[in-house]
């Protein structure tokens, strides 16, 4: 449907945001041919829209600008405008984005993506900046890694504000630092590889420098200041500087101080809570139900830092009411963070999606939490084509805004809102999850980077999953012949299909590799070497070319070099284990020595690249 505004009677705080919203969809500002006028009014129902077609125009009653959005997101998939009300039961409904994990957001990706959260209803936004911003006179942060200048933060909040979204910084101030502490100017507050130095003015001085330049752009007075996962907290120089102290203490005594400066910035600072469940756990497991935290470590959390819950991974809502309550007793309610499964992957995980966003979202709605976000990781090099989340996204602002999992209508509402085919959205998730195999965190890409000749991967998932990999790989070629047929959407569906046909042709390379070698078939492996393995190199090319134009569009070229070193490894690879194999068939080496190794398999594998691609030091 396409839609028209007009400034008189049009509450002010909704012009600059439909405005934007017009940039890019069928939302003008006056009467335009075709188009219905929508009038906007303001009502007291907390978290609350209507739609209410009179005649020729439609009537949004809205509590905030990200309900209106909402509404106007509603209509735009709608041929005809319908009656509808919705209620969001939380207060802050946002979404945190990576951008420390190699892939920094270009300004205008952004603000593509916020126009499309304003339309499904988001009304916060977080940017995960371990060192990607700029901190004056500090020349290291940031690095060669695409840092976002304080100019281009300003102009990120600037547009946020337009549309109703809160901008939030979200960076580290303990843990999580290696990309800046592996710079010789930083060695006097450094504890570990990733651990500042709690406890010393040197540390302070720092931190002071970095939340007044990662939080001075914003609007917004909150601030998260991370501190998770500092498993070696104190166990590095502190250790020798002031000695053996409980790890609790540090992490207390610490955080006092961080607030300390937030204070000063008029900040109101948030952090993840895991660091209190894993000190207090003996397996160092944030999820463990025997982790006692002491009553006097509970006492001293000091006042006026909201904790942060982060949960990705469980499918019951019980454990997630259990895991509220206990973050109560540590004082508050907490802020939930959920997840749209993209770390590890090379597409939008549905699945796993799915299956954790809907209990997680009915546990909180039940314990009375009031913020929820949802993250999206890059861990690993960032190789997920981020546009694909847009569907999960959608997905979990239907779930929040108690629409269900209407597929029809959510599709309509993809198309019109992102320009992609949302049910291909999905079925290109099945990359992750091919039948009959175990669920793994990873498996598509963990298959793509798998060393041909090593088989890492290979070993653990025919001993483990009960799938060959003559099965596999029929399966991804049905799968890349089902998305090539595809329309292009919000995601690069003809991207998803290309990978998809190179890891099924790189498990057929390893299977018939390893069958031919076994039965001592010099034909059939100098067939693989002369036909099989320069088809795929070319392949991997494509793919790389592919992957290289969409990071291009959607992020600052830094970190794209991690990629580049990985599909040209992969080629050059490839070229190696030809060369191998013509030697071997001509008598050159008496075996191909790799393979000659016995099929050992990892009941896990992590499935980060450098796990894959080798089982040596990596310098």
């Amino acid at each position: 449907m396409r839609l028209y505004w007009e400034a008189e009677g049009i509450p002010e705080e909704l012009v600059d945001g439909l405005r934007a919203l017009g940039e890019e969809f069928p939302i003008s500002e006056g009467p335009q041919e075709g188009a219905r006028r929508i009038r906007f009014e303001k009502w007291e129902q907390v978290g609350a829209l209507e739609v209410r077609p009179e005649g020729e125009e439609v009537r949004v009653l809205y509590d905030r600008p990200p309900r209106a959005f909402r509404a106007v997101g509603r209509l735009l998939a709608q041929e005809t405008p319908e009656a509808l009300r919705e209620d969001m039961p939380f207060r802050t409904f946002g979404v945190m984005i990576d951008c420390s994990r190699n892939a920094v957001p270009l300004v205008g990706h952004l603000k593509r993506w916020m126009r499309r959260l304003a339309l499904m209803g988001y009304d916060m936004m977080m940017l995960y900046m371990e060192d990607t911003y700029e901190v004056p006179g500090e020349p290291f942060f940031g690095y060669l890694r695409g840092r976002y200048s304080q100019g281009e933060l300003g102009e990120i909040d600037e547009y946020a504000h337009r549309l109703g979204i809160e901008a939030i910084p979200c960076i580290q101030t303990l843990g999580h630092l290696e990309q800046i502490l592996r710079w010789p100017p930083y060695r006097d507050v450094k504890d570990t590889a990733s651990v500042l130095l709690a406890g010393d003015e040197k540390t302070y001085e720092l931190l002071k420098r970095m939340i007044k330049a990662a939080s001075g752009p914003f609007r917004s007075r909150r601030i998260h200041i991370g501190m998770d996962e500092a498993h070696d907290l104190g166990r590095g120089r502190y250790l020798d500087k002031f000695g053996f102290k409980r790890n609790f203490d540090i992490f207390n005594e610490h955080l006092n101080r961080v607030l300390e400066i937030c204070r000063r910035f008029g900040l109101r600072p948030m952090i993840w809570s895991d660091m209190y469940f894993r000190m207090g756990s003996k397996t160092g497991d944030y999820y463990d139900p025997e982790s006692v935290i002491p009553p006097e470590v509970i006492s001293e959390i000091p006042q006026g830092v909201q904790l942060v819950y982060w949960d990705y991974y469980h499918r019951e809502e019980e454990f997630y009411r259990e895991w509220i309550r206990r973050h109560r007793r540590l004082g508050g309610i907490p802020i939930m963070a959920s997840g749209i499964w993209t770390w590890h992957k090379l597409w939008y995980d549905h699945t796993i999606t799915s299956a954790t966003v809907a209990p997680c979202l009915s546990a909180c709605r039940k314990e009375g939490v009031e913020e929820v976000f949802f993250t999206l990781w890059g861990d690993d090099g960032a190789e997920c084509e981020r546009d694909s989340a847009l569907a999960g996204l959608l997905c979990a602002a239907d779930l929040a805004y108690g629409g269900g999992d209407n597929v029809k209508a959510l599709a309509s509402r993809f198309s019109a809102l992102c320009g992609g085919d949302y049910q291909a959205h999905i079925k290109a998730s099945e990359i992750e999850h091919p039948p009959g195999a175990e669920e793994e965190a990873g498996f598509a890409k963990a298959l793509l980077w798998d060393d041909p000749l090593l088989g890492i991967f290979a070993r653990h998932i025919e001993a483990h999953s009960g799938v060959f990999l003559g099965q596999l790989a029929a399966h991804y070629r049905a799968l890349a012949q089902e998305l090539s047929r595809s329309k292009k959407g919000a995601g690069d569906i003809h991207h998803i299909a290309l990978a998809v046909q190179v890891i099924a042709d790189k498990v057929l390379l390893r299977e018939r590799l390893v069958a031919a070698y076994r039965r001592g078939d010099r034909a059939a492996l100098r067939e693989t070497a002369e036909v099989d393995i320069p088809a795929l190199q070319e392949e991997v090319r494509k793919l790389w070319e592919s992957h290289r134009r969409i990071w291009l569009f959607q992020n600052k070229p830094f970190g794209f070099e991690v990629l580049t070193v990985r599909y040209g490894g992969l080629i050059l690879r490839l070229e190696e284990v030809r060369s191998r194999i013509e030697e071997y068939v001509v008598g050159k080496r008496k075996f191909i020595e790799e393979l000659e190794e016995p099929a050992e398999a990892l009941s896990w594998v992590n499935v980060g690249y450098r796990n894959l691609a080798t089982s040596s030091a990596i310098l």
